[in-house]
């Protein structure tokens, strides 16, 4: 597959990942009913959208690219899965400075 012609639907998948995770993060502080399923549903979006994304744009490169890209998309699930662990913390011990 010509990797030029995924770019622009991965950029896309890959913003609406991010914005659903700043979105998660606004459910979380500010906390308007039912934020315990909205939240929760943002940040599964954001996982499936960017992590999952990233994954399979590394899967359509060419192989001599491949190493290069699995290992961009290794970092990138492990920052996702930090921002998650951050997300959950401040579930758990809630909002604080409001």
């Amino acid at each position: 597959m010509d990797t030029r012609r995924v770019y622009p639907r991965f950029a896309i998948a890959s913003l609406l990942g991010n914005v659903a995770f700043l979105a998660s993060w606004g459910v979380v502080l500010m906390r308007p009913s039912g934020w315990q399923v909205v939240g929760p549903l943002l940040l599964l979006m954001f996982l499936v959208l960017r992590v999952g994304g990233m994954w399979f744009f590394a899967s359509k490169h060419p192989p001599e690219e491949r190493p290069r890209m699995r290992r961009t998309a290794t970092f990138t699930t492990v920052l996702a899965l930090i921002a998650v662990g951050i997300w959950v913390y401040t579930v758990l011990q809630g909002p604080r400075g409001f």
